[in-house]
């Protein structure tokens, strides 16, 4: 049987707002994918545009006139307190290192076997979104996965979105995998439709992923990998540093091989002092307390090395400073405690002089804890760091706290780079990783609103100390919130406006002679259109009742017409702002608006078509 004419919907009429917005949307796509304008610079002209033609262009709806100032509600809205809320609950497992042993395993895995690094990340992810609120299971893994690749020397960006891609495929499962699943099942039910179980559905949605999976394994990282800024922040410069051999360090008693062993042999050891003299670095060599091992790394990895042996960087002072009690015992906050890179200028103090006789500690509240020159010299390696000259030009790694850092450059001890990060608070992983917990079980249990469970996690995290308000304020992005509050307002306009019931009109007319299988096909397709543009929820409360009245009128099962409607507003994959974890990837992996277009429609088609195919075959359409 096919769509009848006039058996579903008279012709489809729509106003000039409605055809404005259409055109509107259409222009505001192509030049978010063109990416020749800043996001935030598009997102901000949507707002001001947007308020400006329905101040000049009023509307009227059978409520009453339509407040332009309505459009700005999306800077209030729970989906943006949600996001920011989740950025800075991932940004506190970060700087308190609470990811850092699972980081440092999954980072072996990622340098020595990506493809089956990358494939873990598809496949179990996917199978507990299905259980699991989408967004938590996201908010886990994003830190961990930028943490693993840093460690590993590669840009996340081909991990990350792929993830997310998973995470949302298996969400789309099971009735409880997203709450648009629940509000499509039960306007369903409120329909009179048949309750559709848990996993009712969850055998077509597997088969359908197989394609869908091999495609994010192997083809969107490809698609994802480019040259960019992302890129170059994983070239640092490294440093001369040495670790301090103390009496009850776990380094006292061992022997050089475990020390190698224990840093997957990736710590350029340059030298063994001991007693003011060079040793031979063999294997069998047993460490005392008071050897120093010098060595050469990035300024991230020998902070890393140095929690990793449990050891410390050796602090590069005088023995009077060393006895002064007042600097030994210089304290710096967790919550304070900065490395930064400071360049030795020519006007500098510092120049000619040692670090030791500069006494940094003891003037500024720093220490150095690393020296790149500026000229490479060989037999450098070979002296005590603490007596080697500076030059023009050398770069000191320094530690301290933020005030102590900004006092140094102040006073004419260098020029302050760009490079600086602060240390894990390692004390406080626990508490961080309890919140997160908490969060999530929250989340995903339903107990609380995902908006309402993250607010509270972030509270936790700064009345516990585990954050800053600064560190709160670096986890936000800009463009992340303006291009929520864009497209809230852009999907509401496009309501509003009868422009989405419009496209539903369109639908049914098109589908006019066709099948009760064409009908199904372009239903998934046209929800999937709609859900990247206006809110996931919106799409579904508007394709359910839809769905179900073409099933009735063309006589055949309502189940799989539902279930299209379920599955088209979870295809979710072409702009950031299709889903909450999608804006949330492009904070963490750096990504561009048009990098969802050309990873998600590929994916957008293989899923439309494998989950169409499995509707008709199993319900014989």
């Amino acid at each position: 049987m096919s769509l009848t004419a006039n058996a579903l919907v008279q012709h489809p009429s729509l106003g000039s707002h409605g055809i404005a917005m259409l055109g509107f949307t259409a222009i505001v796509f192509g030049v978010f994918i063109r990416d020749r304008l800043p996001i935030t610079t598009v997102c901000l002209a949507i707002l001001t545009l947007l308020t400006l033609g329905f101040v000049i262009f009023p509307f009227d709806t059978p409520a009453g006139p339509v407040e332009p100032t309505r459009f700005f509600l999306g800077f209030g809205h729970p989906a943006l307190v949600a996001i920011c809320s989740l950025m800075v609950v991932g940004h506190g497992l970060v700087v308190t290192g609470a990811l850092e042993p699972v980081a440092r395993r999954l980072a072996a895995l990622v340098e020595t076997s990506p493809r089956i690094a990358l494939l873990a990340l598809l496949v179990l992810p996917l199978l507990v979104s299905g259980l699991v609120n989408d967004t938590p299971v996201v908010v886990l893994l994003i830190p961990l996965i930028i943490a693993a690749a840093t460690r590993a020397g590669k840009s996340p960006s081909p991990m990350l979105m792929p993830m997310n891609y998973a995470v949302l495929i298996g969400g789309m499962a099971t009735t409880i995998g997203t709450s648009t699943n629940l509000i499509v099942v039960a306007l369903a039910a409120q329909l009179g439709v048949a309750s559709i179980g848990l996993f009712s559905f969850y055998p077509m949605v597997l088969i359908a992923s197989v394609p869908a999976i091999l495609y994010l394994w192997f083809v969107a990282p490809l698609l994802l990998k480019r040259e960019d800024a992302t890129g170059e922040k994983l070239v640092e410069p490294v440093f001369d540093a040495e670790l301090n051999v103390e009496a009850d360090s776990w380094l006292a008693g061992k022997q050089l091989r475990d020390v190698l062993h224990a840093t997957k042999y990736r710590l350029p050891i340059l030298a063994i002092q001991r007693r003011g003299h060079a040793i031979a670095k063999l294997p069998s060599l047993t460490l005392q307390a008071g050897d120093r091992i010098q060595v050469q790394d990035t300024a991230s990895r020998l902070k890393d090395v140095e929690g990793l042996l449990r050891a410390r960087l050796h602090r590069i002072q005088d023995a009077a400073e060393q006895n002064d009690a007042a600097v030994e015992d210089l304290k710096i906050p967790p919550s304070q405690a900065l490395v930064a890179q400071i360049i030795v200028t020519p006007e500098s103090a510092l120049v000619g002089k040692t670090v030791s006789d500069s006494r940094l500690a003891e003037q500024f509240g720093v220490i150095v804890v690393g020296i790149r020159s500026r000229k490479e010299s060989a037999h450098w390696k070979h002296h005590d760091l603490t007596s080697r000259p500076l030059h023009e030009g050398d770069v000191l790694l320094i530690q301290g706290t933020a005030t102590a850092v900004q006092e140094a450059q102040t006073r004419g001890m260098g020029l302050l780079l760009d490079s600086r990060f602060t240390l894990p608070r390692q004390k406080k992983a626990g508490i961080a990783l309890l919140v997160i917990a908490c969060v999530v079980l929250l989340a995903s249990t339903k107990i609380l609103p995902i908006a309402v469970a993250a607010l509270a996690g972030v509270l936790a995290l700064i009345l516990t100390r585990c954050l800053s308000w600064v560190d709160a304020a670096q986890a936000l992005s800009v463009k992340i919130v303006l291009l929520v509050a864009a497209s809230l307002a852009l999907g509401d306009a496009l309501e509003l406006t009868g422009a989405t019931m419009f496209l539903a009109e369109m639908l049914a007319t098109v589908a006019r002679g066709l099948p009760p299988a064409g009908v199904l096909v372009l239903l998934i397709g046209l929800m999937g259109l709609l859900t990247n543009f206006v809110s996931n929820n919106a799409a579904a409360a508007i394709g359910t009742p839809l769905g179900i009245e073409m099933a009735k009128v063309l006589g055949v099962p309502v189940e799989p017409f539902v279930l299209a409607v379920l599955f088209g507003c979870n295809l979710c994959y072409l702009t950031p702002m299709g889903y909450q974890t999608n804006l949330l990837v492009m904070n963490g992996g750096g990504y561009k608006f048009s990098d969802f277009t050309k990873v998600g429609l590929p994916l957008f088609v293989i899923m439309w078509a494998g989950l169409s195919y499995q509707l008709i075959r199993n319900y014989g359409l």
